[in-house]
């Protein structure tokens, strides 16, 4: 296994993103590659093991350079993000198709050399949510310092899993202090890309690393992106109708939530804050 070089890391943190089914419209993958793109940052490793791959199904891909074509193969590249105030680690790449926890206990192994404090999974999933409301972000964790720390919720999750939830339960097996981020974007636009879903994530993601990673510089791509379903939804009276309930669902179900209960679990989390 290659040994990356180590020097220099300040209190490094983990983020990690899989395209494929865990990722709807690539939006946890695009908005890890949007921060690789936004700051300096370099290859420490990558996962190319090509059991880990199925080549029928994760085709590699031929590129071209002035040196002549060659092929791309399928991997997971674990990359060092210089910010302002920490070191960020980024795992990004293609679910493998296979040997899933041959591939976690290798991943999980591999970041746990870097003594991170926190490890996040990304993720997106396609829901009845309307695209001319903010993208739902649930953060959710097993860990119960990071409960209490981050204010966040449990993770009561029950049911079929991607190759994050896997990770996650190599991570928790080796000690290191994880948490799930998930974005809901609309199903009638599932299509990648999705800035608005990108900005989301890392919208809610900031506070959690307390970082600047870039978010704001996704505005402009998400306010287009909304206007342009906006205006191929108005062509189209069923789907204008349809997005007008979702609309009505949401504000309801947003109204619903602020009760007497909800404002004092606000209030109780603030005093916490305050120590």
């Amino acid at each position: 296994m290659h040994q990356p070089n180590l020097e220099g890391l300040r209190d490094p943190a983990v983020v990690i993103a899989f395209s494929g089914w865990n990722d709807a419209a690539n939006s946890a993958s695009d908005a890890l590659l949007h921060i690789m793109e936004t700051f300096p940052s370099s290859e420490l490793e990558a996962l190319d093991d090509e059991h880990y791959f199925d080549f029928q199904v994760t085709r590699p891909i031929l590129r071209r350079s002035p040196d002549g074509p060659w092929i791309q193969w399928p991997h997971v590249t674990v990359q060092r993000i210089q910010l302002a105030n920490r070191d960020l680690i980024v795992a990004v790449g293609p679910e493998p198709n296979q040997l899933w926890r041959t591939f976690a206990t290798d991943l999980v192994g591999r970041l746990k050399r870097y003594t991170p404090s926190l490890v996040v999974l990304l993720g997106a999933m396609l829901s009845d949510t309307p695209h001319t409301r903010p993208l739902p972000v649930a953060v959710h964790t097993y860990d119960p310092v990071l409960r209490e720390r981050l204010s966040i919720e449990e993770l009561r999750y029950e049911g079929p899993v991607g190759i994050t939830g896997v990770v996650n339960q190599a991570l928790i097996a080796e000690g290191l202090p994880s948490a799930s981020m998930w974005v809901s974007i609309p199903h009638y636009v599932g299509n990648a890309p999705n800035p608005k879903a990108q900005y989301a994530l890392l919208n809610q993601l900031e506070p959690l690393l307390d970082a600047s990673l870039g978010a704001g510089k996704l505005l402009t791509e998400a306010n287009d992106w909304a206007k342009a379903v906006d205006e191929l939804s108005a062509e189209d009276p069923d789907v204008a109708e349809y997005i007008e309930q979702l609309e009505e669902a949401k504000d309801a179900s947003d109204a619903e939530s602020v009760t007497g209960d909800a404002i004092a679990e606000e209030f109780e989390r603030y005093l916490r804050d305050q120590g």
